[in-house]
């Protein structure tokens, strides 16, 4: 859905809008976009818009200008038919050269409305792939920007880090650790979905091996839904962890950053390891690697395709055998690791 403007903007562009809301790993996988984006546009103000939380990893000179809030009560109107913006709201959007909304809907309402804002340009853009293409996520996104003419030569995201939370994560290893020779190992047990997620016993295993044959030390990365999944590791697990919690993205990711090896399951933290390019080793069940696996010089993907897998969403809830995770033994992950110490 594109309203077209009279001219070539591509000099003229000074005020550029992008929608994006969506979990940690939506953000990851859009950075590539953004990234052409930005470098199609030097001189443009861009502005991001999503959850505070997310645009913590994007807030910058590179990738946004400005970030906003799109949980902001003005938003609203956007999903209301013939709706009657507010004049502030109406003019702050029309004021923009170009709009482009990676928003997820089943209508048409949230493009009519930005396209009557009276923005130069819009582009809606399903940020979702459609049916069983195989597209990976990263170039499905990229391919928002064809209709621009907008060229893009790199699909591996990447978070660039801040000099205070690179600062913040030194002093934090070091207050967490008594021996700084150690490799440090970051492992994250949860997912958005439980489904997703490796058995905890057998990240249990995996961390007791880390701890006595490896000789590392483990950093358990801890978000507001794996609070069940992280006190039965800590009950399991023999020798001394540190659980990092509580931190804001930019910050753990640059703790993870400091880490030698990166550790989880199909989610939004895995991804953001992949993108601060430490090596990544990520386990997959029921989704696919081809289409949601992390991107990074650095990742390796643990599969174990059986005959249901990939699966629906629906499929995936009423799921409880998990074949494709329960094939991923402890000893497949150690094997892994050995090739990387």
């Amino acid at each position: 859905i594109i309203q077209q403007p009279p001219f070539d903007f591509k000099f003229l562009a000074k005020h550029i809008l992008i929608i994006r809301p969506g979990a940690i790993g939506d953000m990851v996988v859009t950075l590539p976009t953004l990234g052409a984006i930005r470098g199609y546009f030097p001189n443009a103000m861009i502005e991001v818009m999503g959850y505070p939380t997310r645009l913590a990893m994007i807030k910058g000179p590179f990738y946004a200008d400005i970030v906003s809030r799109f949980d902001q009560t003005d938003i609203a109107y956007l999903f209301v038919k013939d709706a009657k913006m507010p004049v502030s709201f109406m003019e702050r959007l029309g004021n923009m050269d170009l709009i482009i909304s990676f928003v997820s809907t089943t209508d048409q309402i949230l493009a009519d409305n930005l396209n009557a804002t009276g923005a130069l340009r819009v582009i809606h853009y399903e940020p979702f792939p459609a049916g069983s293409k195989g597209v990976h996520i990263v170039d499905h996104l990229l391919q928002s920007l064809d209709t621009l003419g907008i060229p893009y030569f790199d699909n591996i995201p990447r978070i660039f880090l801040h000099d205070e939370d690179i600062h913040f994560a030194e002093e934090f290893i070091k207050m967490s650790i008594a021996d700084p020779k150690k490799k440090l190992i970051a492992i994250h047990p949860g997912s958005g979905s439980k489904q997703k997620c490796w058995p905890t016993e057998r990240f249990a295993a995996l961390i007791n091996w880390l701890n006595k044959e490896k000789k590392a030390h483990v950093f358990i990365v801890s978000g507001p839904a794996d609070k069940e999944i992280t006190e039965r590791l800590k009950a399991e697990v023999k020798d001394h962890v540190t659980i990092v919690d509580h931190l804001s993205l930019s910050k753990l990711s640059a703790v993870i950053k400091r880490c030698n090896l990166f550790i989880g399951n199909d989610s939004g933290i895995t991804h953001l390891a992949a993108a601060v390019g430490t090596h990544t080793l990520s386990l997959f069940g029921p989704t696919d690697p081809k289409i949601w696996g992390p991107r990074g010089e650095s990742v390796k993907i643990l599969y174990r395709k059986v005959h249901c897998s990939p699966c629906l969403a629906d499929a995936r809830k009423n799921c409880f055998a998990q074949t494709c995770l329960e094939n991923i033994k402890v000893e497949d992950v150690m094997h892994e690791v050995k090739h990387r110490f």
